[in-house]
């Protein structure tokens, strides 16, 4: 990739003249192609790339903003809060919850959705433990020293799911406590799924009565929804506050989520009329009003149907991917139901070029709507020695 100098990106203190302008829009035609030629390699991030809102560019040139609750306007006009709560009412009804049964909104990812769920957790219980999978998502440890709340990482089993008899362990060095549990429905290392309902029966155990759970289903909530193999992950599940993130399996150009939770709970954190006439109960105040109507043109494309045919397919390409991978003597391993599939690393070019994560001793390939049979197939190539990168593409795995 070439990297602009400092000095050609500064923005000084004159007005930019015609000559100059032209060669700012050449630099962002420039990066704009090289980032979709990257694309093309792109397979080992939790993010869809398989999507196009070019027709709602209209909405590049008016400032949107959602701010405070989804619930209700407010006196700022120009806001999308009715596609916010329909893309909400969509993902509430896929989470198990009865009409009217769920609060929701658009966050700016899945470190928010995160934040809020936990946020609601503490408030709830101001004396709760924040407990959470070793394996779980890196803000969720920031996320405990934000609220200043004690944190507990976990140790995982085998697959790389919270390991039910740590937690109980933990549960009995803290009992007189609440706990607020953050189970991750989808880890980004393996695609590993705790166990909502062994995690409660954990609690019940041990005596612990007053708790929040969490469920991050950031990167798996969909798989775990409408997956060949589905799992336990929504509010009958057990599940107080979910994550789902908007940027990977549905697509976004920037990263965007869903936070929801139960009604109740979000009662008690609402300041009414604080933000320009509407309560606040978000975390970020001024919101997003573009990422509603992406997400909600794209799901009404699709349909549930379609969402669900998609995560199938996701799904299917990493079991071919495993297939292919092993052919290849890189001993894959894949979580069954996840798009994930952990492999022996290859060298550092080759990690480079194709975008893969390395996982201790590994890397992982993540079957993303995007990513294809024919993707694997390129990649299997270039480890058996008989592909050829794309030049640009080596040059790109060849510089720092």
């Amino acid at each position: 990739m070439v990297i602009p100098l400092e000095e050609d990106l500064a923005i000084g203190e004159q007005p930019r003249g015609p000559a100059e302008r032209a060669g700012d829009v050449a630099l962002l035609r420039a990066l704009a192609d090289e980032m979709r030629r990257a694309q093309d390699y792109m397979v080992g991030f939790p993010v869809n790339l398989d999507f196009d809102y070019r027709d709602l560019a209209q909405y590049l040139a008016v400032h949107g903003n959602n701010a405070g609750s989804p619930c209700a306007s407010t006196d700022y006009h120009l806001h999308s809060k009715y596609f916010e709560r329909a893309v909400v009412d969509f993902f509430a009804q896929l989470a198990g919850a009865p009409a009217g049964g769920a609060f929701g909104y658009m966050t700016n990812g899945g470190t928010e959705s995160n934040l809020f769920g936990a946020y609601l957790g503490r408030e709830r219980h101001p004396d709760a433990v924040l407990y959470a999978s070793a394996r779980a998502h890196y803000s969720v440890p920031k996320i405990a020293r934000i609220l200043r709340m004690e944190y507990v990482g976990v140790a995982t089993d085998e697959t790389g799911a919270m390991d039910l008899s740590a937690f109980r362990s933990a549960c009995q060095q803290h009992r007189t406590k609440a706990a607020m549990v953050v189970a991750t429905i989808g880890s980004t290392e393996e695609g590993a799924v705790d166990d909502l309902r062994g995690i409660h029966r954990v609690l019940t155990e041990v005596g612990i009565d007053r708790a929040h759970l969490h469920a991050d289903g950031a990167f798996g909530g969909l798989l775990a929804a409408l997956g060949p193999r589905p799992v336990p992950w929504g509010f009958a599940d057990g599940a107080d506050s979910i994550a789902i993130s908007g940027h990977k399996m549905i697509g976004s150009p920037v990263p965007c989520g869903i936070a929801l939770a139960r009604p109740g709970d979000v009662e008690r954190i609402r300041v009414h009329d604080a933000a320009v006439g509407a309560d606040d109960d978000t975390i970020s105040g001024s919101r997003d009003a573009l990422c509603p109507i992406l997400l909600w043109q794209e799901l009404r494309r699709l349909g549930r149907q379609g969402l669900a045919e998609r995560v199938r397919r996701c799904v299917r390409v990493a079991e071919y991917a495993a297939d292919r991978l092993r052919d290849c003597g890189r001993h894959p391993v894949r979580v069954p139901g996840s798009n994930t599939v952990l492999f022996d690393a290859p060298d550092h070019a080759t990690c480079r070029r194709w975008n893969l994560l390395h996982v201790g001793e590994r890397v992982h390939l993540i079957a993303m709507p995007h990513v294809t049979e024919e993707h694997v197939d390129r990649l299997c190539d270039e480890l058996e020695g008989t592909g050829t990168p794309s030049p640009w593409m080596d040059r790109l795995a060849e510089s720092g």
